[in-house]
């Protein structure tokens, strides 16, 4: 998660004082005629959903709507919040989870409940993690009177539920008054295993603002080279991503020894954390790479670590439209990815690359492509740019699900 480059930096005083100024702004009877949208989170670490919801405050229309945020009170993720209350008219820090205890979950449901009924919200929009939870912050909605109830569940099921989970959550999606899918991938998945009512489901891509992706000043990327003793003729094949089981990186660890056979000017940077941190070390270790490979941990603004890159790649098995390919793209990465399909970002051979999904020997393939080639990796890039302007824009998802809370006033 990272503030735009030209913006100022906030301190955590600031935005407290920031919020409290625009709560006691909104008894102001002229902000009534807008609609009073809220978007809510259970956001548990800071990753791409965070990022669309920060975006999507951003970008939403001001004269048309105004604009509330909720999000839990977790440490890790207090960068998300502080740049959450910059961006959102209104912001508050509520923990309606289940990890808290069933008490303080319930105090927090009801807190979190009043809450929307002195912001006397209209549309709430949750996203959820993965397909699971937000029973809690819908009952908060319902007792507040809310007239629109939509929820995206940023990961889709890949593999049959069990019986009583998926019961539950088609009755949830049954309440609910619309599914947002963030692509159409994300959908298909979606469909196959929950009930989708194909009348109250949209698909409304994710998307970046471009005009946040400028190029890297040759000195900053010079100084991340010397910080991180990368030569200067380094080809850098990098990823950012949170590294955790579902994303697939043990097979990009997998395809290094056959990119550094091919291309011996190779090192690979790892941006990023997560409980699979130790394993992939030992794994590059196990394979001789630990020598040009380079864990940088988390970084709250990876801009610069994505300017490093000749190639990018994002190995997630089943993917759906991830910010973090975005962002490559819109800084005009070549990029491999392990998913695709219709709608995705990356069209084969054009945009990027599709390489096989859980192949070692495919994510190589293609990465050495772009290696080997500097004017296929040229050409590669400036048409992800061109992609991501013209078809996955956070402004274009503004107006789309504006569209969509607009619903709430007719």
């Amino acid at each position: 998660m990272y503030a735009k480059i030209s913006s100022p930096r906030v301190s955590k005083e600031d935005n407290m004082k920031a919020a409290s100024l625009r709560e006691r702004a909104s008894v102001a009877p002229t902000l009534g005629e807008r609609t009073r949208v809220l978007l809510f989170t259970n956001s548990v670490a800071v990753g791409g959903m965070e990022e669309h919801v920060e975006l999507l405050a951003r970008h939403l229309d001001r004269d048309r709507f105004e604009v509330f945020a909720v999000c839990p009170d977790w440490q890790p993720t207090k960068p998300f919040s502080r740049s959450l209350a910059e961006v959102a008219d209104h912001f508050a820090l509520i923990t309606p989870d289940r990890r808290h205890g069933g008490w303080r979950q319930l105090k927090e449901t009801i807190k979190l409940a009043r809450q929307m009924r002195h912001w006397r919200i209209q549309v709430i929009h949750m996203h959820s993690t993965t397909f699971r939870g937000q029973y809690y912050a819908f009952l908060a909605a319902r007792l507040a009177g809310a007239r629109q109830i939509y929820v995206t569940e940023h990961l889709a099921p890949d593999q049959n539920i069990p019986g009583g989970e998926r019961w539950h959550r088609d009755i949830f999606s049954r309440m609910v008054s619309g599914i947002v899918c963030v692509s159409q991938k994300n959908y298909q998945a979606r469909k196959t295993y929950l009930y989708t009512p194909p009348e109250r489901t949209i698909v409304v891509n994710n998307g970046v603002d471009p005009d946040d992706f400028p190029p890297i000043a040759a000195e900053t990327l010079a100084q991340l080279r010397a910080l991180h003793q990368l030569p200067d003729d380094a080809q850098i094949v990098g990823t950012a991503v949170r590294f955790e089981p579902e994303k697939g990186l043990n097979y990009l660890i997998d395809s290094m020894p056959q990119i550094k056979a091919a291309c011996p000017k190779a090192y690979f940077l790892m941006v990023g954390d997560g409980s699979l941190r130790d394993q992939l070390s030992a794994q590059a270790d196990q394979l001789g790479m630990a020598d040009c490979i380079c864990f940088v941990g988390f970084q709250s603004d990876p801009r610069p670590y994505l300017g490093l890159m000749d190639a990018f790649v994002l190995p997630v098995p089943v993917g759906s439209m991830s910010i973090g390919l975005l962002e490559a793209m819109a800084m005009r990465r070549a990029v491999v990815i392990t998913f695709g399909g219709k709608g995705e970002a990356v069209i084969h051979g054009e945009s990027g690359f599709c390489a096989e999904p859980r192949n070692a020997d495919s994510i190589a393939e293609f990465v050495i492509q772009i290696l080997q080639q500097p004017d296929l990796k040229s050409a590669l890039g400036k048409a992800a740019r061109q992609r991501i302007e013209a078809e996955f824009s956070a402004q274009q998802v503004a107006r789309s699900l504006g569209a969509l809370y607009s619903r709430s006033r007719q």
